[in-house]
């Protein structure tokens, strides 16, 4: 029983979120729809004078995670469609 609790509770973190190796993957020049196909849809975005921001929800690798922490935050940014800034939020 406590397995299975444990396995749901993770699946319910982990719901939504990308795995680290799709991060590795987004590099400057790429599209929104080349970002889309790797890191699926967006937690979240901003708008500024011509820039978007997209925010995901990343999940740490194993070895990374502690209960009370298993995801980081992560952004790519846009101008004229192209990625031209991302990394991890701080």
């Amino acid at each position: 029983m406590k397995h299975a609790a444990f396995g749901l509770l993770m699946a319910f973190l982990t719901a939504g979120c990308v795995h680290g190796e799709a991060v590795e993957q987004v590099h400057a020049g790429m599209s929104r729809e080349e970002v889309a196909a790797v890191m699926g849809p967006p937690d979240g975005s901003s708008n500024t004078a011509g820039r978007e921001c997209q925010m995901y929800t990343v999940a740490k690798d194993f070895w990374s995670r502690v209960p009370w922490n298993m995801t980081d935050r992560y952004y790519v940014c846009y101008s004229d469609g192209k990625v031209d800034t991302f990394g991890q939020a701080t």
